[in-house]
């Protein structure tokens, strides 16, 4: 079992797996950014819904942020600035687990606002999310780490 772990470490370690990490943790965050970049406005009112910031500072916060995650992804993609690319991905990823755990915690019952904010993504808040941030955690990690 542990000739079988240490290989698979040094698979997950790899320069080229640590690539393809980037690449598509880069792409994740580029691709869930756009709409929140196209739609602002509905980005502030999911922001809302996890009742986790003041008032003054959710329109900032949602002008914001998404920003933020495209400039984390395209310097993954990239290649760029990698380790803190992957610092600044992870660091994404652990607040949106918050927010997710919290509005589980909470019985709030809201849409994620991941990849759309129309309304239309049917894609709720869920303890599946989280586990789901939790893979992209461990990569983002990963490429910070050994990027």
């Amino acid at each position: 079992m542990g000739a079988l772990l240490e290989r698979l470490w040094r698979i997950v370690t790899s320069r080229l797996f640590l690539r393809l990490a980037g690449l598509v943790i880069g792409g994740t965050f580029i691709y869930a950014s756009l709409d929140k970049i196209r739609h602002p406005d509905r980005f502030a009112d999911v922001v809302h819904d996890y009742d986790m910031l003041p008032l003054w500072l959710i329109n900032a916060f949602a002008l914001a942020m998404p920003w933020v995650e495209l400039i984390a992804g395209a310097a993954l993609l990239v290649g760029v600035w990698r380790r803190a690319s992957g610092l600044l991905a992870a660091a994404l990823t652990v607040a949106f687990m918050i927010a997710i755990a919290q509005a589980e915690l909470r019985g709030l019952k809201i849409e994620c606002g991941c990849f759309s904010v129309s309304g239309m993504s049917a894609t709720e808040a869920s303890w599946n999310l989280f586990a789901r941030d939790c893979l992209l955690l461990a990569a983002s990690a990963l490429v910070w780490r050994r990027g």
